[in-house]
């Protein structure tokens, strides 16, 4: 027979005592997936880059295509009895623009906050605003948006070559106005490339792994409203 340590000891204990504590947390009833990510937000506020989310779409062949985003808050829309939709940014000679508008408005998020062990993965659809947008809640939307933004995000929208473009450094580029403002200082108009991505989830899936806790929410559209279960993780 193996000798056991105290260490040993110590860490069997405080094992049993994790294990014990997750057996109760694993009684606790379903919470609504907005409050949850409101709370894992509010935990997350000092965690650097504890706003970048992973989100994916689909391109022409079906293949998925991901990259990290900048999340920029919950958007409540009038014109859809107030249902909230997680905002972002992107520009409009992006590759996500073309999946959008050809493919599919399908795509999913994915947010991972490492201070509390939870990931939220939120399926839905795309909305994007852009200069064109016959919303006038969602123009000024864009707009808000716009004027938040730091300078160096604004100036990158004023770039002449558009994202993905192979790098040649003999095309020269008219310069971006410094920080997106006039020379008097104000912030200039949003230009055309400044899009703002609504996604307006349907579905999120939340894991919690210091216990193994595991929701699924839906939306039903009829009724306008979420419904939530537990469910295996």
């Amino acid at each position: 027979m193996a000798s056991v340590g105290l260490a040993d000891i110590g860490a069997s204990s405080n094992q049993m005592a994790t294990n014990a504590g997750a057996k109760k947390l694993n009684t606790e009833s379903v919470t609504p997936w907005s409050d949850r990510i409101l709370d894992s937000i509010a935990k997350s506020r000092k965690v650097r880059g504890g706003n970048y989310v992973q989100i994916a779409t689909v391109d022409s062949h079906g293949h998925p295509r991901c990259r990290t985003v900048v999340f920029r808050g919950f958007e409540a829309v009038a014109e859809r009895g107030g249902r909230e939709a997680m905002r972002m940014i992107t520009d409009a000679r992006s590759e996500k623009m073309v999946h959008v508008s050809t493919v599919a408005p399908h795509c999913e998020l994915v947010w991972w906050f490492s201070k509390t062990s939870e990931q939220f993965r939120v399926a839905g659809e795309l909305e994007m605003v852009g200069a064109d947008c016959a919303s006038a809640e969602l123009l000024a939307c864009r707009k808000q948006q716009w004027g938040n933004l730091s300078d160096n995000a604004r100036e990158q929208f004023f770039w002449g070559a558009p994202p993905g473009l192979n790098h040649c450094s003999d095309v020269a580029f008219p310069d971006p106005p410094p920080g997106g403002r006039s020379e008097d200082g104000k912030v200039v108009p949003p230009p055309d490339t400044f899009v703002v991505m609504l996604l307006w989830p349907r579905s999120v899936k939340y894991l919690r792994l210091t216990d193994n806790f595991s929701q699924k929410d839906d939306f039903d559209e009829t009724e306008g409203s979420w419904a939530a279960s537990r469910v295996n993780p």
